[in-house]
C-alpha cells in the first residue's frame, strides 16, 4: 500500500487529563487476537520489527511505526516516520496526546488507550464463531456466552439496535446442548398485535377469522431447542402472562383451545434495546416477567465502546458485500475516520456507510478517508428530518438533561441536536 499525505505537525485532543499516577494500557488489534499491554514513561516503540516493544502483525505497518509513553495525565503519541502514517481521531499526526478511549489507527490495525488497574487476570478465550470482533470486551462476552450456553434458564440480551443481539442468541444455542434442535426466531414488533398469541402458542381451526387450519406456534416449533424473542419489550401486556407460565414450566394452550394445555421444552432467549425497568415503572411490562427474564443477562456493548473492533467488523462486512460492490480495501485514513465516528446505528449503520463509500469509488479497490466522510455526511439530513424538536425535548427528559447523551440517542452531532432544541 502506498503512503498517504504528509502528517500534520501536531494534534492535541481536547479532553480532561487523568491523575498523574494513573496506570495506562493499550489494547492492540492487529491480525492476531486483541491483547492488553501496559505502558510506562519509557518510550515504547510500536511496529513490525522483532525488536519493537509492542510488536504488530500487519504488513501495512512500518518496522518502527510510532511510539507511546505516559506523559503527565495522558499518553504521548509520536509517529516515527512511518510509511502509511499514524492517525489519531480523523487526523494524520506527527505528535499527539491521547487519553482514555483515544484510538490510534496504524495501517489496518488499531491501538486503543485505556486507563486501569494493573490486575492480573485470566486471558479471555477466543471470539465466538460467526461474531466479528476480537476485542477483549467481546472475548469476555464470548466466555460468558459459553458459560450460559450450558444452562436451560432464560437469558435476556440487552444492547442498542444494530449491535448483533440475534448473533449472540444464535451463539448461545450453538454452544449449548440444544444445538441439534431447532433455533426459532420471532421478532415481536413484526407480528400484528392481534396475532401475537397465535404466533407464540398456535391456534385451533376456527379460533378467529382467517384461522382455516390448526397451527403450531413458535414454542412448539422450538421444542427441545431455543426460542429467540427479539424486542421482548414490545410484547403486548395481555400476552405476557402466558409467556410467564411457559417460563415457569406450566402448560400453555393454543388460542381457541379447550381443556388442558401442553408443557413446553424450549429455552427462551429474549432481546431488547429498551430499558425494561423503565417500562415496568410505566406499567408497560409486567414486573414478574421482567424478573423472570433477567435471571441471566448478557449485555452487548455498542461499537463506540469497542472501537478497536470497527476495523475488524468493517473488513468482514466488505467481504460479505464483495458480490455486490466488488473487492474493496480500507486505507489507513478510512480506518481512522471509521473509528472516530460514534455509530449510533452500530453495525447496521457501518454496513450502510461502507456501501455508500464503495459506491462513490467505482473503478477503484480502495476506500479512502474522503469516501467515508462523504458517506457519513449523507446520513445527516435524513436523520435530522426524522428527529423532531418535540422528540429532541423528550430525549433530553429521558437522559435527565444530558445534552451529549440525548444527541447520541438521536444519532446527531451536538450542534445539530442543539438547533432542534
Amino acid at each position: 500500500m502506498q503512503g498517504e499525505s504528509a502528517p500534520s505537525s501536531a494534534v492535541t485532543l481536547e479532553i480532561t487529563p487523568m491523575a498523574p499516577g494513573t496506570k495506562w494500557f493499550v489494547e492492540v488489534q492487529d491480525e492476531g487476537q486483541a491483547r492488553r499491554i501496559g505502558l510506562s514513561r519509557d518510550k515504547a516503540v510500536v511496529g513490525t520489527s522483532p525488536d519493537a516493544d509492542i510488536p504488530i502483525r500487519d504488513a501495512t505497518v512500518s518496522a518502527r511505526h510510532c511510539a507511546l509513553a505516559i506523559l503527565g495525565g495522558g499518553v504521548a503519541i509520536e509517529d516515527l516516520g512511518s510509511r502509511n502514517g499514524t492517525h489519531v481521531g480523523t487526523a494524520r499526526v506527527a505528535e499527539a496526546w491521547g487519553q482514555a478511549g483515544t484510538v490510534i489507527a496504524i495501517g489496518r490495525s488499531t491501538l486503543v488507550i485505556q486507563p486501569g488497574e494493573d490486575v492480573v487476570e485470566t486471558s479471555p478465550g477466543p471470539p465466538l464463531e460467526g461474531v466479528a470482533g476480537t476485542s477483549i470486551a467481546m472475548r469476555r462476552l464470548a466466555d460468558q456466552v459459553r458459560r450460559l450456553a450450558r444452562h436451560a434458564l432464560p437469558v435476556l440480551i440487552s444492547g442498542e439496535s444494530g449491535t448483533g443481539k440475534e448473533l449472540i442468541a444464535r451463539s448461545l444455542h450453538a454452544e449449548g446442548p440444544r444445538r441439534a434442535r431447532p433455533f426459532v426466531a420471532l421478532n415481536v414488533t413484526a407480528v400484528p398485535r392481534e396475532l401475537v398469541e397465535s404466533e407464540l402458542f398456535g391456534h385451533e381451526r376456527g379460533a378467529f377469522t382467517g384461522a382455516h387450519i390448526r397451527r403450531e406456534g413458535a414454542f412448539s416449533d422450538a421444542e427441545g431447542g431455543t426460542l429467540f424473542l427479539d424486542e421482548i419489550g414490545d410484547l403486548p401486556l395481555d400476552a405476557q402472562p402466558k409467556i410467564l407460565r411457559a417460563l415457569d414450566g406450566y402448560e400453555v394452550r393454543r388460542v381457541g383451545g379447550a381443556g388442558g394445555g401442553k408443557r413446553t421444552d424450549a429455552r427462551v432467549v429474549a432481546a431488547t434495546h429498551a430499558r425494561l425497568e423503565e417500562k415496568v415503572t410505566r406499567g408497560e411490562f409486567r414486573r414478574d416477567l421482567f424478573h423472570r427474564l433477567e435471571c441471566l443477562v448478557v449485555t452487548v456493548p455498542p461499537l463506540r465502546e469497542r472501537r478497536g473492533d470497527i476495523g475488524v467488523i468493517a473488513r468482514v462486512l466488505l467481504r460479505q458485500l464483495q458480490v455486490d460492490i466488488g473487492e474493496r480495501v480500507l486505507t489507513p485514513s478510512a480506518l481512522a475516520r471509521l473509528t472516530a465516528h460514534d455509530w449510533p446505528g452500530n453495525v447496521r449503520e457501518l454496513r450502510n456507510v461502507l456501501c455508500r463509500a464503495a459506491d462513490a469509488r467505482l473503478g477503484s479497490t480502495r476506500i479512502d478517508g474522503d469516501d467515508v466522510d462523504r458517506a457519513l455526511r449523507r446520513d445527516g439530513p435524513s436523520v435530522l428530518k426524522r428527529v423532531t424538536p418535540q422528540r429532541a425535548q423528550e430525549l433530553m427528559r429521558e437522559t435527565a438533561g444530558n445534552l451529549s447523551a440525548a444527541a447520541r440517542a438521536a444519532g446527531l452531532p451536538r450542534t445539530s441536536f442543539r438547533k432542534l432544541l
